[in-house]
């Protein structure tokens, strides 16, 4: 692939997506023989076909299907780059790239971030929620100047993590609920209840899963596995469903009313939300978004 530059990688995607190397040319502003001839240097590069030419134009062969995600993310990377550059030099504005897990938007970001774009007008904040195996690939591949998430087992080489915010395990339900109006609950009072279903990767759900194990237990689930805080809200306020979940997480429908705490007594501890950053490499706008989080979480925790 050393010898494909961009053109043969944004002429095959076209081809791919459209189906036909005139479509392509069309989208990306070339002729039809530029396009063709571009993805015959990239066939001999890679010294394989990658299309199945037909009179109704061009079907991707199973090395094209498998290569195309590839491309794709590579093209996707190249053009956020440009646009970096673009907005840096027609603004002359800093940018700090945030990587978050969702507990960090809902429970802090969302109230600290509109204080800081009126304090901080040059600076542009670019916002992408992550999940832990997302943060790790965002972190490996220097994609975020901060990721706010909770410690990792192991720090990567060269960042260095910090407390943050201080979060607990909480049990929630729509506003309606009957165990609304109940208190000094204890996790055995809800083992028959309907649950909402957490994603298996996270913290909530391991913690959860381990509970009802060591009581006997599984719990009854509502089979929809979602990750949308909209559809979470709209599962929780139309149905006897309860969730445990960081009250980070859904910290915001709290406040508002929307989502309400279920008094349980016996919930395990839950690390803090914190910052994890690169040691000594921060830009100056990462290290005052950085120290203004610091400050609205010691000020509003």
């Amino acid at each position: 692939m050393t010898g494909a530059r961009f053109r043969h990688l944004q002429a095959f995607a076209a081809i791919a997506e459209f189906g036909s190397a005139q479509r392509a040319a069309d989208a990306i502003g070339l002729t039809q023989p530029a396009v063709t001839h571009l993805v015959a240097d990239l066939e001999e590069f890679l010294q394989c076909p990658l299309f199945h030419r037909h009179a109704r134009g061009m079907r991707m062969t199973d090395m094209a299907r498998e290569l195309l995600p590839f491309v794709q993310r590579s093209l996707a990377t190249l053009e956020a780059g440009t646009q970096f550059v673009a907005f840096r030099q027609s603004s002359g504005h800093s940018i700090v790239r945030v990587g978050a897990i969702h507990g960090a938007i809902n429970g802090l970001l969302v109230r600290a971030l509109p204080a800081f774009g009126q304090s901080k007008p040059d600076i542009l904040v670019q916002l992408q929620e992550a999940n832990a195996a997302e943060s790790s690939a965002l972190i490996s591949n220097r994609e975020v100047d901060l990721m706010l998430c909770r410690e990792p087992p192991v720090w990567p080489e060269g960042w260095e993590f910090a407390d943050l915010l201080p979060d607990r395990l909480v049990v929630v339900a729509g506003p309606n609920h009957p165990l609304v109006r109940k208190r000094g609950l204890r996790l055995p009072d809800l083992l028959d209840e309907m649950w909402l279903m957490l994603h298996p990767a996270t913290h909530a759900r391991k913690t959860f899963d381990a509970l009802m194990a060591a009581h006997g237990t599984a719990a009854r689930y509502r089979k929809l596995e979602v990750r949308s805080s909209a559809m979470v809200l709209a599962q929780l306020q139309s149905e006897a469903l309860l969730s445990f979940t960081p009250y980070s997480a859904m910290r915001q429908f709290i406040d508002m009313g929307q989502i309400a705490l279920i008094d349980v007594t016996d919930l395990p501890a839950l690390p803090p939300l914190g910052i994890l950053s690169v040691r000594d490499e921060r830009g100056e706008a990462a290290n005052t978004l950085k120290e203004h989080l610091f400050r609205y979480a010691r000020k509003h925790p």
